[in-house]
């Protein structure tokens, strides 16, 4: 207890063992834990045809199109010990769509009548608003006929830039509607027509005219243009199974017949000899026929209908039956404005714009609500009839084109990759693409469609095609429920993101444009082809029966694109890794090709998307840097094992400064007790019994330091608590037997003024700093190397504080362990810094008592406290001139060693590290 710097260094070394395991074993724990709940998400091993090209970087559509697996190898999957889900999935067909035939509807109510009377007789309506509570009549019309100029228009967005698809404006003339009495044979006839001296306005084929109803008159729009949708094949009872509960919707798929009972023309004509009054005036969407559930049976029955009258359906064709995506991820706004005309053809009234998104209310394959916008100021008297009111809808009124001449996956060419691991990726375009085509067909099968009304825009595709399958019947789509895309993804995880397949494609995002420049994120949205880089999820989910009718395939092909596997083996990934390798080894000897996504994390990837836009004359210009998440596989291991490093760094930071700071104790202690080894000596004690005296006392700071040591690893139970503890003891009584060799006595070095000639006189304080500097040679070189220690180590600091985010890599696993970690890593990164501050601290007091009676001395001979605090910052600012550049050297030397990016850095922290020490040697005056 004699000797403070002893008791102090005891404290430190103890409190630096201690606080170090403790901080490094949460950080630990912590990373443990997130990597263990991040890294494993619904199924473990991606199951590839054989001879796929196997990456760490898996990009996010993993569905070709090619097949490649047959039945036969899935069954052998299944069978093998340790499988408990084995799904598949593949890429069915392309579909062209025709979007059903948009509509106006201006409010035209003639009130109630006898025809309206007998309508809600004859179809058994009790819902209807009763007589007395029908309004007066209403219309927005004038009641004479008056012209006006209606301009359709419809733009697309790709969420850089709007395209306009077309913009084509009718003329016409429309008046209130007129109730009048008509002679018919046999009697008269109540109908509404149209006022005297109406024209109607149309627009080129294949859209109508417009058309007087008891409520409202109806303008048909020019049609939408083609859309294409894709399907994809899964089994119904895998793939619940792999996303539980979010795997619902396809509850329906699973009750689907077999292929005998799904013909199409039997199935047509029982529902048509079913269809009936009231047939789904209760319940109707839930009504099921021979196992299929009619939930959507408007566009079934119109599209069979047009079906039969083409003559495309034969013996061969089946329904396919599917769930359908709801919503749409496409952009594209549809604007009607309307202008009231003269007669000579001049605009003398605005009456408004109207507008309405595509994805409002259309599902593909079955869409179950018309595309309708309404005239302004006029309201919607169709309530008035009840359940009578809900109009059936012509939806999809063609049945849609199948063909397997489809795109697969886009091509990327590797570019570099950066100090994280992140990759650059380009986009190979593969061509161009017409988006706006009309339908093949009009209303009146014998006219072609005006092509006039558009001119042709198209895309970039960057999806390669593939030609895959046979010719087969046509077939019959048949729409059993919906799914949310949005929904399955979210049940994919985050962090742990894997790709399910087509139907949960991940989201790309604009980050920098053509130059390069920085622009605010927008996420793309997908083109109506389907065929360029962002890509709209499937339209629709199909059973493999339902493949095979489309592509005319057997069972016996291999037309299974890829396996989604988990095994069963419970507990993180670290916990499964064993079993799952053993399974992924199993698979392998099948012949497949097996890439093991447990412990994977999904990465953004930056894309250069070259060659993207067409303007109208012809010019192409590039897209700029997009982003998507990729997945990245083994990156559990690469932040598990990178952010464990950089614990273990900081750990020796803390350890090295104790050690340090031990040895700089020793040699104070030692020299504090040579006086008495001397006058020992002296009274006949010899060397053996001095060391042994001198080992004795430094043995109660060794008890101290052992106690500890034992009770922290007997609570932690650490490998890594026993190492720190085993080096804090080595330090230690290394130190104690080096000091116990230094206690022999030595000269007094001669510190007194010379007064010989040659020796000049003090004048100045800086010129006495220098003068005792010079003097005391060992004390200035341990002070100046202690404050260089100090330097190095805060340039670790932050060396290793910048290095995390790096070693942790680029993946959303590494940013989110790296975060969690964040605040104990640089607690453990400051215990290194405090410890090698102590030690700086610690040197100075080598020479406290001299320094204290020398200032006494020059006190007394009149120096005022002015000179002596100039005396004092002379010292310090010589012995940190000594020791920046020492200390900038070990900062760079180990930035090099741990975060070579980070050198520059580190530098300027041991600079910033000696300024420290400078302020805190010259702001005390005791």
């Amino acid at each position: 207890m004699r000797s403070r710097s002893l008791v102090l260094t005891v404290a430190v070394l103890i409190a630096a063992m201690v606080l170090s395991i403790f901080v490094q074993g949460r950080a630990q724990a912590s990373l443990t834990r997130v990597v263990d709940e991040n890294t494993r998400g619904v199924y473990d091993i991606l199951v590839l045809p054989g001879g796929t090209a196997g990456d760490e970087l898996r990009q996010p559509d993993f569905l070709s199109g090619n097949g490649g697996i047959a039945a036969s190898d899935l069954d052998q999957v299944r069978g093998i010990d340790g499988v408990s889900v084995a799904a598949p999935i593949s890429l069915v067909s392309k579909v062209v769509q025709d979007i059903e035939f948009p509509q106006l509807k201006a409010t035209d109510y003639v009130g109630y009548n006898p025809n309206i009377e007998q309508y809600l007789k004859s179809q058994g309506i009790q819902d209807a608003v009763p007589e007395g509570e029908w309004p007066e009549p209403d219309s927005v019309f004038n009641p004479e006929a008056t012209n006006y100029r209606i301009t359709a228009k419809a733009v697309s967005s790709d969420g850089l830039s709007d395209t306009v698809l077309f913009e084509t404006a009718a003329e016409g003339s429309l008046g209130q509607a007129k109730l009048e009495e008509l002679d018919v044979p046999g009697g008269t006839s109540l109908r509404t027509v149209a006022p005297k001296g109406e024209t109607g306005i149309k627009f080129p084929d294949p859209a109508g005219g417009s058309m007087h109803g008891d409520f409202d008159t109806t303008i048909a729009l020019p049609m939408l243009p083609q859309i294409t949708e894709t399907v994809v094949a899964v089994d119904p009872a895998a793939e619940s199974a792999l996303l539980g509960d979010a795997g619902d919707f396809l509850a329906p798929l699973k009750q689907a017949p077999e292929a005998t009972d799904r013909n199409a023309q039997e199935l047509g004509q029982y529902f048509s000899s079913q269809f009936g009054m009231g047939m789904f005036s209760e319940g109707g969407e839930g009504a099921a026929i021979d196992g299929h559930p009619f939930q959507f049976w408007s566009p079934f029955f119109v599209q069979y209908q047009n079906a039969v009258e083409a003559g495309t359906l034969d013996d061969e064709s089946q329904v396919i039956p599917m769930v359908v995506r709801s919503g749409t991820d496409l952009d594209l706004t549809y604007s009607v404005k309307i202008e009231e005309l003269d007669d000579s053809g001049n605009t003398v009234k605005e009456v408004g714009t109207v507008s309405k998104e595509l994805g409002e209310g259309y599902l593909p394959f079955a869409s179950s609500k018309p595309f309708q916008l309404r005239w302004p100021g006029g309201e919607d008297y169709n309530y008035l009839l009840g359940s009578g009111g809900v109009q059936m809808v012509a939806g999809l009124h063609q049945p849609p084109v199948w063909t397997t001449d489809f795109m697969s996956n886009p091509d990327y060419a590797l570019g570099d990759a950066a100090s994280n691991g992140s990759a650059e990726q380009t986009a190979t375009p593969q061509g161009w693409v017409q988006v706006n085509k009309l339908p093949e067909k009009t209303l009146q099968w014998q006219l072609e469609p005006d092509q006039s009304q558009r001119g042709p825009v198209e895309e970039q595709s960057y999806r390669s095609t593939v030609d895959s399958g046979t010719e087969s019947a046509t077939p019959l789509p048949f729409v059993y429920g919906t799914f949310d895309a949005a929904a399955v993804r979210e049940a994919a995880g985050d962090v742990n993101y894997l790709p399910l397949g087509g139907y949960d494609p991940t989201p790309v995002t604009i980050t920098h444009d053509a130059e390069g420049k920085k622009i605010d994120e927008t996420v793309m949205k997908p083109g109506l082809s389907g065929a360029g880089l962002a890509v709209q999820s499937a339209g629709a989910i199909t059973d493999f029966t339902g493949l095979a009718a489309v592509r005319g395939t057997s069972a016996d092909e291999a037309v299974i694109d890829a396996v989604r596997v988990r095994v069963n083996a419970g507990g993180s990934w670290a916990d499964a890794e064993d079993q799952i390798n053993t399974v992924a080894a199993a698979i392998e000897d099948l012949g497949l090709q097996t890439q093991v996504v447990a412990g994977s994390a999904r990465e953004d990837v930056s894309i250069y998307v070259p060659d993207y836009h067409k303007d109208a004359s012809g010019t192409v210009s590039d897209l700029g840097t997009v982003q998507q998440s990729w997945v990245r596989q083994g990156a559990a291991g690469e932040v598990h094992g990178a952010l464990s490093a950089s614990s273990a760094a900081l750990l020796a930071l803390t350890v090295g400064g104790a050690a340090l700071l031990t040895a700089a104790s020793s040699v104070a202690f030692t020299r504090s007790r040579r006086t008495e080894a001397v006058t020992l000596r002296a009274m006949g004690w010899n060397r053996r019994r001095i060391r042994s005296w001198f080992l004795n006392e430094l043995l109660v700071g060794g008890v101290a330091v052992l106690a500890v040591a034992i009770i922290a690893s007997a609570i932690s139970r650490s490998a890594v608590t026993l190492w720190v503890s085993l080096i804090a003891l080595v330090v230690y009584v290394a130190a104690a037997f080096i000091s116990a060799a230094m206690l022999k006595p030595h000269p007094k070095a001669d510190t007194e003024p010379s007064g010989a000639a040659g020796v000049p006189s003090v004048k100045t304080p800086l010129q006495f700093a220098a003068r005792q500097l010079s003097t005391n040679r060992f004390n200035t070189v341990a002070i100046a190397l202690a404050v260089a220690v100090l330097g190095a180590a805060a340039g670790a600091l932050v060396a290793v504080l910048a290095d995390i985010p790096r070693a942790a890599g680029s993946t959303a696993l590494g940013s989110l362990a790296a975060s969690q970690l964040s605040g104990l890593n640089i607690a453990l990164a400051l215990l290194g810094v405090v410890t090698a501050l102590l030690l700086a601290l610690m040197t100075t007091r080598f020479e406290a008592q001299r320094k204290r009676e020398q200032f006494a001395i020059l006190g007394a001979m009149g120096w005022t406290p002015t000179l002596l605090l100039q005396a004092r910052r002379g010292e310090a600012g010589i012995t940190a001139a000594i020791a920046l550049p020492l200390a900038i050297i070990g900062a760079v030397v180990t930035a090099l060693f741990i975060a070579p990016h980070a050198a520059v850095w580190a530098a300027a922290a041991g600079i910033l590290a000696v300024l420290l020490w400078f302020v805190l040697m010259t702001r005390t005056r005791k």
